[in-house]
C-alpha cells in the first residue's frame, strides 16, 4: 500500500501530537524533523544566487539555469529565455 505525504503527516499528528502532552510532542517532532532532514539528497537550505537578464533586467534564481551555461553569451552576458530570441 502506498501512502501520500498527507497520509504520513496525519499519522504523525495522531501519534506524536494528539496522543501525548505538548512538551513531549514538540521534542519528538524536533527529533523527527532532524532525522528527515538527514535524508535529503541535496542541502535543504542554500544561499540564494541570482543573475539579471542583460536585456530586460529581470532577476532569475540560478537553480533553473542549465549548468552548461545556456543563455550566456561568450562575453558573459546573460539573457532569459523570452529575451534570447529577441537579440539581434
Amino acid at each position: 500500500m502506498t501512502y501520500t505525504v498527507s497520509d504520513i503527516a496525519e499519522l504523525f499528528r495522531h501519534h506524536l501530537v494528539l496522543s501525548i502532552d505538548d512538551e513531549t510532542a514538540d521534542a519528538l517532532l524536533r527529533q523527527l524533523v532532524s532525522e528527515i532532514a538527514g535524508m535529503a539528497t541535496t542541502p535543504l537550505w542554500r544561499r540564494a544566487e541570482w543573475v539579471f537578464c542583460d536585456r530586460c533586467g529581470t532577476s532569475i534564481d540560478t537553480i533553473p539555469i542549465h549548468p552548461d551555461g545556456h543563455h550566456h553569451w561568450d562575453d558573459g552576458d546573460f539573457h532569459r529565455v523570452d529575451c534570447w530570441g529577441k537579440l539581434g
